[in-house]
């Protein structure tokens, strides 16, 4: 159809849309976002978003690897683990959750790594942050600095965690733990037992900082031993002590992650009691740390759970065969944004 054959009723309708769409751009571009609302959507865009995947494994023995479902970036939080024996309580010289992409690198034994475990993990995943990982030798409680700078408008997230005695070697568990300070970019560890000493008569009649100091053996928490060998060791080459503490190579996985993702911070604590029957109040999606601690003497160890998923319900468990140890632990976990996540 030429042109000229084209009424002229039709021609002012599309004036009169060409002209409407022009005002509307127009109008468009006269409208001005506020500075602060502008850097607030920048922020929420660069923060990312988060998801979740999860590993389950049954049956294992000493180590082994757990499938990812799905799949885990290279930045990654624990929001829960469990660890326990298929057979009863054990002492300790391996431990360990570990992030490997596909897989969850489990660790749960004694010397003889020969006893069979179930494991769980929980993961919380991010499309941004920076992670990272450090391993140290030393004793009793100390920190370790970490080698990845402190990124401005980033937290703080714990990534996995292992511990190996030396080969050939095991013992009791009193207190364990692992904790990120964010502030001094630094990760906190402890693995510690009696060291062959019985502390509870002690305790009962003279109080737990007087026995320790009578025993010559400082209690955890009591007492840091500011040592570490930031060098990767091999297990082989774990001393047995260092200074008057039983000797362990640590590694800590760690990443950073975007502080607009996160809605509160959260802190659970407690004794004996209490790890049977806690509710978080908020969602656990990322932890920051962990401490467990037999308050009587050091035990065998059955299980070990920080919010494992078990059939829905959130899972803490710290115990050998039995519930009747007193103890004390705290947790602390962040909760994201719901309305960030994938």
């Amino acid at each position: 159809m030429k042109l000229r054959d084209v009424p002229v009723r039709t021609l002012s309708r599309g004036a009169l849309c060409l002209g409407a769409l022009l005002a509307s751009a127009s109008l468009l571009a006269q409208v001005r976002i506020p500075a602060q609302v502008q850097k607030a959507l920048k922020a929420q865009a660069d923060a990312g978003t988060w998801s979740e995947s999860a590993s389950t494994v049954n049956g294992i023995t000493g180590s082994g690897n757990g499938a990812n479902q799905p799949a885990l970036p290279q930045v990654a939080a624990l929001n829960g683990f469990l660890l326990s024996f298929n057979n009863g309580d054990h002492k300790l010289r391996h431990i360990g959750v570990l992030a490997d992409g596909r897989f969850t690198r489990f660790a749960y034994a004694d010397r003889n790594g020969d006893d069979p475990f179930r494991a769980r993990a929980g993961w919380t995943t991010f499309t941004r942050g920076i992670a990272g990982e450090v391993s140290a030798v030393g004793g009793g409680k100390f920190r370790i600095e970490l080698p990845t700078p402190r990124p401005e408008g980033h937290v703080l997230v714990l990534r996995g965690f292992e511990f190996r005695r030396a080969d050939g070697t095991d013992a009791n568990l009193r207190n364990i733990s692992v904790k990120l300070d964010g502030a001094l970019n630094i990760a906190e560890v402890s693995l510690t037992d009696d060291q062959g000493l019985d502390f509870r008569g002690l305790e009962r009649t003279l109080g737990a900082s007087v026995a320790s100091a009578a025993a010559g053996v400082p209690l955890p928490g009591l007492v840091e031993l500011a040592h570490a060998d930031l060098a990767r060791v091999a297990a082989r080459n774990i001393p047995q002590m260092v200074g008057r503490y039983r000797a362990y190579r640590v590694t800590v996985q760690y990443a950073w992650i975007p502080r607009a993702l996160v809605q509160q911070e959260g802190t659970l604590a407690g004794g004996t009691g209490d790890l049977g029957a806690i509710t978080p109040p908020t969602p656990v999606h990322a932890l920051q740390g962990f401490e467990f601690t037999f308050d009587n003497s050091d035990h065998h160890l059955l299980t070990l759970a920080v919010n494992a998923d078990e059939r829905g319900k959130r899972v803490f468990a710290f115990q050998d065969n039995n519930r009747d140890d007193p103890l004390r632990w705290t947790v602390t976990y962040l909760t994201l944004k719901p309305e960030l996540r994938r």
